[in-house]
């Protein structure tokens, strides 16, 4: 972890009220040389010029969504969604200027098993995460399947006018996902649930190793069927933070004995099934 100015190479929009952010990496040949983010991490920025409203002084975490090299030059990639006065200031910067970063920060997915099935669910805040996740294990040379459930057509990022955002490898991982969206306008009609369904039909479930990222109502549905399957699954939660560094315990999520874990530093990512994911639905 390192705090450090970072220039910004690309920040634009992949969706309505969605932005592609990437920035230059530090140079790994600085003393000590500064870890290259691995998934399921994440960083904190504190744009320039932000309005002074409540809580816009704090820092906002963002998800890896990538990691690329362009010659000697490496760059971080993040999706994230315009929300709050924080990420409207980040969303007006521009190529060239400086942004404040901290990172990377938080654990990140581990690797299944040799003989196993990865397979990745996200959708929502989750999209960026797990199509890092993707392209990491695919390199690695697992089987990977990725599903990516949405509301409808024009929720899910990187499509139709806003396709030239994406990373060469986000064109192809997006396009071989199994798609969902609630009104069927794209892909299968239904939930992320409904996705894992259609592949079960015509795959081994029990080699399936489940990952995932995207809101919580998602993760708590993901939880149940990995449960119920008896599979492996390591989430990554989102969560709200203010410090992203351990010390406020401002974003502690429940576990099934009955203790809190942070998200910030004991996760993101996650056993599934030790976390109580409907504990915030209560």
């Amino acid at each position: 972890m390192r705090q450090f100015s970072a220039v910004i190479s690309v920040n634009n929009p992949a969706a309505p009220d969605w932005m592609h952010l990437a920035f230059e990496w530090p140079n790994q040949t600085e003393d000590p040389p500064m870890d290259q983010p691995k998934p399921g991490q994440f960083f904190t920025v504190l744009p320039p010029f932000v309005e002074t409203t409540a809580g816009a002084l704090l820092r906002r975490p963002l998800a890896f969504a990538g990691f690329t090299s362009d010659g000697s030059v490496k760059h971080a990639h993040a999706l994230y969604q315009i929300r709050g006065p924080m990420t409207r200031a980040l969303s007006l910067m521009k190529p060239g200027m400086s942004l404040d970063v901290i990172g990377p920060l938080g654990t990140c997915f581990p690797l299944p098993h040799a003989d196993s099935r990865a397979v990745i669910a996200g959708g929502g805040i989750g999209t960026g995460p797990v199509l890092f996740l993707a392209e990491f294990l695919q390199k690695q040379g697992f089987d990977t399947t990725l599903a990516l459930g949405f509301r409808s057509e024009s929720r899910i990022p990187l499509r139709g006018t806003y396709e030239s955002a994406r990373l060469p490898i986000w064109n192809s991982l997006i396009r071989k996902a199994v798609i969902a969206t609630d009104d069927g306008s794209a892909g299968i009609r239904g939930t992320i649930i409904d996705a894992l369904m259609h592949l079960q039909q015509s795959s081994d479930i029990s080699r399936w190793h489940l990952y995932a990222c995207g809101p919580a109502p998602m993760l708590a549905a993901l939880g149940k069927f990995a449960e119920q399957a008896a599979i492996p699954a390591h989430f990554s939660a989102e969560q709200w933070m203010a410090c992203g560094v351990g010390a406020c315990h401002g974003c502690v999520i429940s576990t099934k004995t009955n203790s809190y874990l942070r998200v910030c530093t004991d996760g993101p990512v996650f056993d599934a099934s030790i976390i109580d994911w409907e504990a915030d639905r209560r």
